[in-house]
């Protein structure tokens, strides 16, 4: 071997030792970063025997990866409802909490069994109605509730939507970033790096598929199979409040819509609150509204026009209209003292001729308590009483709020061991990095002794002359 050539093959050494350190270094930096993953040098040596770094790779497994991006998709769909029903459920109270409609159901009810016994009596007659403003007031106030839940979610689904397309832009520009970057690079790892992310991040709004292509570009498709970026192109995704669809340029991917399959994210959260679980939560309300009113009217219709107790806004009820019922329901002002009302026609019915003493029609409505409701029980039962409803329906909707909380506890506890694993795979272990220095460290200072005896030979054929 001559001295150029060992030379040359030391220099190379040293220029590799070089990289190799930064590399180590890179890694020892980031060992705290989200995201960033460990790097290597392929090396190669060449028929002279120099050896140079011909790519960089970067510690990626990809079954990791797609599984821990699935959870995110799922553990992200499961928590938006499990916040939404939680939100609501915070105001509804158990069965036997103050606040709850059961307890306020309970209470005019117990109310009611009193004036029984004193139906003459003023200050009877006025707790009967208290407790039955309190019934409404309760019904109105968890009916606002689901109505302002639901224009969160709209608020939600705008900003999902807005988001998700910019972080759809940004893997396009990062497309094209990769795609001028030198093959096998520093630079080229780092983008790939920050694709990852991004492509993370698009998994917490919806599932995807990612194809690499052959120049290291990433085409992005949603689960069913939707494209939203080819190579440096994103298709923007859309909402239209009005239909109440989404789309991705334009293909339909409504979340559990016709021929789309079902996706999973926050976007699917959003859209199961919206058209599934707070209509649900509504109509029950509803159905409770209906059962008070029809029940009161039909036992003692004291009010003008036949109204009871309770009353649709002021009028009787209408099987057609129950629809927001538990926004509208109201106690009957004709009974209501602090609206000019009179107290005393829940005893005679509002008919004068009902003698002092008389409590038929007070029985009439504590019978109605136990009469089996005719109304729609939107899924809370197939034959209710009205004592029985209000108990159903809260123990119905907490119980809706807890499988959803108990799903996302089972999805994030099985999702913290993937992407635990993804961590330990991809991540920066300080030891194994310290240990690749030493031998980095004993490569450099081989190739330097060794350009140290080739000065050494040279100078002394130099002295020789």
């Amino acid at each position: 071997m001559s001295l150029s050539s060992a030379l040359s093959i030391a220099r190379s050494g040293l220029t590799v030792a070089a990289q190799q350190t930064d590399l180590v270094s890179r890694n020892m930096a980031n060992s705290g970063t989200e995201g960033v993953t460990r790097k290597w040098a392929n090396l190669s040596t060449d028929a002279t025997g120099g050896v140079s770094v011909t790519s960089v790779e970067r510690s990626v497994d990809t079954l990791l990866q797609r599984l821990d991006r699935e959870n995110m998709s799922k553990l992200a769909q499961q928590s938006t409802v499990s916040d939404g029903l939680s939100a609501y459920t915070s105001f509804l109270g158990q069965p036997d909490d103050e606040i709850s409609p059961a307890a306020k159901l309970s209470e005019l009810q117990n109310s009611l069994v009193l004036l029984s016994t004193l139906p003459s009596e003023e200050s009877t007659q006025i707790q009967v109605v208290t407790a039955a403003k309190a019934m409404a007031s309760q019904l109105n106030d968890l009916s606002g509730t689901v109505s302002d839940i639901n224009s969160e979610v709209e608020r939600n689904i705008r900003y999902d939507v807005s988001s998700a397309n910019e972080v759809l832009e940004e893997i396009a520009a990062l497309n094209q970033k990769i795609l001028r970057s030198e093959d096998g690079s520093v630079t080229q790892a780092g983008y790939l790096d920050e694709m990852d992310q991004k492509l993370d991040e698009m998994s917490s709004f919806m599932d995807i598929q990612t194809v690499t292509s052959n120049d290291g570009t990433i085409n992005l498709y949603t689960g069913a199979g939707t494209e939203l970026v080819i190579g440096n192109t994103a298709k923007s995704i859309s909402y239209d409040p009005v239909a109440g669809t989404l789309s991705a340029g334009s293909i339909d991917i409504t979340p559990n819509g016709e021929g789309r399959g079902v996706m999973q994210g926050s976007l699917s959260g959003l859209f199961e609150l919206r058209d599934e679980q707070l209509p649900q939560l509504s109509a029950q309300l509803d159905a409770l509204a209906a059962g008070l009113i029809s029940t009161m009217q039909d036992a003692n219709p004291f009010g003008s026009g036949g109204t009871g107790l309770f009353t649709d806004a002021g009028n009787v009820y209408d099987p057609a209209s129950v629809e927001g019922l538990a926004g509208r329901i109201e106690v009957n002002g004709e009974v209501d003292s602090t609206a000019g009302g009179s107290p005393s026609l829940l005893q005679s019915g509002g008919d004068p001729a009902t003698p002092l003493g008389d409590s038929s029609y007070i029985t009439a409505m504590l019978d109605g308590f136990n009469e089996s409701l005719t109304v729609d029980l939107a899924g809370l039962g197939d034959s209710l009483t009205l004592a029985e409803l209000a108990p159903a329906l809260v123990s119905q909707q907490q119980s809706l709020r807890a499988t959803a909380e108990a799903a996302t506890l089972t999805t994030q506890s099985a999702g913290e061991t993937i992407a635990a694993s993804r961590s330990n795979f991809e991540g920066v272990n300080i030891d194994d990095e310290l240990q690749k220095l030493l031998v980095i460290e004993q490569s450099y200072a081989a190739n330097a002794r060794v350009l140290t005896s080739i000065n050494q030979m040279l100078d002394t054929l130099i002295q020789s002359f």
